[in-house]
């Protein structure tokens, strides 16, 4: 990303307290279609809207929910305003939830199915019996208990046998939860194997309390930061990590080596003197706090994974880059760039391969790799728009590119051939499939999408706030690994008619950006 031209980023119900249950495994050679995790339209005739409709849909329906009087049980039933109803369920094997596999059945007010989405694992149903003894509830109960201090429990503990996709094996657990008060406030959860009381996972679902500091970015201005005030070795640290949101995120030095991610950067006053360090943790939480803000999106898994950064990797380093579990950056040589963590749009960019690496998984080569990188590239410009306004322009990474040239930057979303990438299909670069050729021209060919999103962006009929919503839908929903640009077009048009009408001007505006750069 960080090259003009060819310097690429690396993208690189609780059961018996008695002792005998039946544990399953899924076998690994199974080979079954899940359903949809998401699926809309006109799926169903006219049902009753409870469980029996539910279960009357997946008889009728090819989802391979086979049994779902057995397979499903009631979790919540919900009305909203709009007159729909929706039935969350749980899968369930051999009388057993499987943890975290809840399907929701949605019914419009004319009592028709229009949506399914959830997570449910048909191999869980292909199971291998084995008749062993459980430790027991009581046994579960006491290993917890072992494993932290207290005064005395506020409420009576919850014991909750469930298997557990553990590497696609699924253990027998007793989900054992826990909570008090003193000496140190805990409400914890143990997921303790049944079979032998070993400890497969264990939680605290009550946060720390966070310090607050400050810092000087890297083009000097003040921000202000979440920390974490613990005390190592008799002596306080103000630590970069931020325990205030769904997500920890945590900030390293390379110390301008290439081990990461490093060690953790602290200060002993809540002042931290590292500028790329202070622009990479603060810009980290505006990333998290855009992605939960804007789609709901716990972290970039969506599921809370922790944010790393490393800053000063290397020596005159000029890149930044997601490398499949964290996020890297250079301070640059100071001339081709300065610390690239002082870019919020850069910052955004990196992070949102991590999106889509949980999401579409675009491949890195060829069209489907331009669009990687615009996706990047739009979601970078967008985050801008949210985080710092009143700065916000259609450049990438302006702010720390080329500090000796005024108004230069990486890319141009608005005006692409500006920096000699293409804006039409007439003018696509066909390169070959190697580091030297960009893998196929993805940078440089990102040029052509990145055009159709600003012109969709910009229309009066749209608005960065709905292209965001589009553009997320279709990265999340539609999109596959090998979409190339015509893919792109209609997925972004099927986004904004689930979102606005098939009739509306966002569909219209989207055709007609397409059409302007030359994609059918």
């Amino acid at each position: 990303m960080l090259s003009k031209k060819l310097v690429s980023l690396v993208i690189i119900s609780s059961l018996l307290f008695s002792g005998f249950a039946l544990p399953v495994q899924a076998k690994g050679n199974v080979s079954q279609v899940n359903p949809p995790s998401f699926e809309t339209g006109k799926l169903s005739k006219q049902l009753s809207k409870d469980m029996k409709g539910v279960q009357q849909f997946f008889k009728e329906n090819n989802y391979g929910i086979e049994d779902p009087v057995n397979e499903l049980k009631e979790l919540k039933s919900s009305d909203d305003n709009l007159g729909f109803k929706h039935i969350k369920t749980q899968q369930m094997v051999k009388g057993v939830p499987i943890y975290g596999n809840e399907y929701i059945v949605h019914f419009n007010q004319n009592g028709e199915v229009y949506a399914i989405n959830g997570k449910y694992d048909v191999n869980a149903k292909n199971v291998k019996i084995n008749k062993a003894p459980f430790i027991g509830q009581k046994k579960a109960l006491e290993i917890a208990k072992a494993q932290v201090k207290f005064d005395e429990l506020e409420t009576d503990p919850t014991i909750k046998l469930f298997y557990y996709n553990v590497n696609d094996e699924y253990v027998p657990v007793y989900l054992v939860s826990l909570s008090f008060l003193s000496p140190t406030p805990g409400y914890w959860d143990f997921f303790i194997n049944a079979e032998d009381g070993t400890i497969v996972k264990q939680v605290n679902k009550i946060e720390p309390i966070a310090a607050t500091g400050t810092g000087l970015g890297v083009l000097g201005d003040t921000k202000t930061l979440n920390l974490d005030k613990v005390t190592v070795s008799g002596k306080t640290q103000y630590q970069l990590k931020d325990t205030t949101k769904g997500a920890l995120i945590t900030t390293f030095n390379a110390s301008n080596g290439t081990k990461i991610p490093g060690t953790t950067i602290f200060s002993t006053t809540s002042t931290i003197n590292d500028k790329a360090a202070v622009d990479a943790h603060a810009y980290a939480g505006v990333v998290y706090d855009y992605y939960k803000t804007k789609f709901n999106r716990n972290s970039l898994d969506g599921l809370g994974m922790g944010i790393k950064s490393t800053v000063h990797f290397s020596k005159d380093y000029v890149n930044a880059f997601w490398n499949g579990t964290q996020m890297v950056y250079g301070d640059g040589d100071g001339v081709e760039a300065i610390a690239l963590s002082g870019a919020l749009d850069v910052v955004g960019h990196e992070m949102t391969h991590a999106v889509d690496e949980k999401e579409a998984h675009l491949t890195y080569e060829f069209q489907s790799g331009a669009l990687n990188e615009s996706m990047s590239d739009a979601f970078g410009a967008f985050i801008e728009y949210y985080g710092q306004p009143s700065k916000f322009d259609w450049l990438m990474g302006e702010d720390v590119w080329t500090p000796n040239v005024a108004g230069d930057a990486l890319r141009d979303i608005s005006n692409p051939s500006k920096y000699g990438d293409p804006d039409h299909m007439s003018k696509f670069v066909v390169s070959p499939n190697t580091r030297e050729g960009d893998w196929g021209g993805v940078h440089t060919n990102s040029g052509i999408p990145n055009k159709a999103c600003y012109l969709t962006a910009s229309n009066p009929n749209v608005g960065i706030n709905k292209a965001e919503q589009i553009y997320y839908r279709a990265l999340s929903n539609y999109l596959i690994s090998t979409s190339n640009f015509h893919d792109a077009r209609v997925a972004l048009v099927q986004s904004a008619t689930d979102l606005y009408g098939a009739s509306g001007p966002e569909v219209a505006a989207i055709n007609a950006a397409w059409n302007a750069v030359g994609v059918n």
